[in-house]
């Protein structure tokens, strides 16, 4: 471009002299393609990207079919100009190219491009990209025998406390505190698809603390559990944890025990747990039972607004004939990657295996409230779906 300016130049200082001297004017013509430079067009294609697009994998974008009219040397700059909130996708160099990038969230991103041919910049090319939820796929050697599954497909969460007309959908139980505010009911995904989903919800109102819906065990051995859970933006953060899912037992000389095994969602930071407890020796057969807690921070992110697919893997523990224990083991995985593995007691050996609950429960929510807590803030929501528990006796 430096040349076209100088040809202007010399062009002018013709003209002037010619007027002064009298001579005829002279002058340079300047070819149009050069007088006139046009701006670059950006162009983004997709080389070699996973359809459908899921969380995790890695998506390349290329820029490198961009055009100018006389330039053969372009600069690029790439921009992640929309993402899902929360979203903190693995961004790799902005000015080459090609760019890739890997979306950690489901839901819509959009990637933009501008090229500069060294004077001007093009018009912003964007590209949207709808990224989906991991599948997850159950090894064959893990598929046991299905004895409970609810992807909550009749709409309703169908409970027989009787268990006169239970189905493989049928829960044993449903529990509410205050069962005019707190709620558990079936609602489409919040993440955007038309699949059903049970929300729970519990309001700050310094008495609810829990809704929850149970099944009950089936029998001692080795059983396999998938649930999924969403825990929107909105979840309030507070001091003590919220149990999303347990493994419960039943009361033992009339006290109620802590849940053997439980999935817990904790504190101001937060983290997940899983908390596993185990009985304190007894000094007689009616003595007031106590219990132990084993406390395990899994290295797991806490997301909002995206699904989180866990899976347990429990051989409940047991006691031989010389009431010496057989260790049971705990198996847990997100998202298809092991998180937490666990051996020894895991129940209280009672007469009946320990039940699987799930929902919301926050007792401190209440005893918080007791002691002076501000209360009437965010209620407690979260989304529960496709659960499936495997006899792998």
């Amino acid at each position: 471009m430096k040349k076209i300016k100088y040809s202007l130049v010399f062009s002018i200082l013709l003209g002037l002299t010619a007027c002064g001297g009298g001579s005829d004017e002279v002058s340079k013509e300047i070819p149009p393609n050069e007088a006139n430079n046009m701006a670059p067009v950006a162009i983004i294609q997709s080389k070699n990207n996973p359809v459908p697009i899921v969380v995790g994998s890695t998506i390349v974008l290329d820029g490198s079919e961009s055009t100018d009219d006389h330039s053969s040397t372009l600069t690029y700059q790439w921009s992640v100009k929309l993402k899902p909130e929360n979203s903190s996708p693995s961004i790799g160099s902005t000015n080459t190219k090609k760019f890739n990038f890997i979306p950690d969230t489901i839901g819509n991103y959009e990637v933009s491009l501008i090229v500069n041919d060294g004077e001007l910049d093009s018009l912003i090319s964007v590209v949207s990209i709808q990224v989906v939820e991991k599948q997850i796929t159950q090894p064959p050697n893990e598929l046991g025998k299905v004895v409970f599954r609810d992807g909550f497909w009749t709409g309703k969460i169908n409970v027989d406390k009787q268990n006169v007309n239970a189905n493989d959908y049928t829960w044993s139980e449903m529990a509410l505190e205050m069962e005019n505010s707190s709620s558990a009911e079936i609602v489409k995904d919040p993440a955007g698809s038309s699949q059903n989903v049970a929300k729970f919800t519990v309001p700050d109102d310094g008495q609810s603390f829990r809704a929850e819906i149970q099944r009950k065990q089936f029998k001692w051995g080795h059983y396999n559990y998938s649930v999924s859970h969403y825990i929107p933006s909105t979840w309030p953060i507070f001091k003590y944890g919220t149990i999303l899912a347990q493994w419960h037992g039943y009361s033992l000389n009339n006290k109620n025990l802590n849940p053997p095994i439980a999935l817990v969602l904790n504190g101001e930071k937060p983290e997940w747990q899983l908390h596993v407890y185990h009985l304190k020796p007894l000094s007689s057969p009616l003595d007031a039972p106590e219990t132990v807690l084993n406390r395990y921070i899994l290295d797991v992110p806490v997301t909002y607004n995206q699904w989180n697919n866990w899976n347990f893997d429990i051989q409940w523990s047991q006691l031989d004939a010389n009431n010496q224990l057989i260790p049971g083991l705990i198996v847990v995985k997100h998202n298809d990657k092991e998180v937490a593995r666990v051996s020894g007691e895991n129940n209280y050996h009672q007469a009946w295996p320990p039940y699987f609950q799930m929902g919301i429960y926050r007792s401190s929510w209440r005893e918080g409230a007791l002691l002076n807590r501000p209360i009437g803030g965010q209620p407690i929501e979260v989304f529960h779906k496709d659960v499936v528990i495997k006899d792998l006796n």
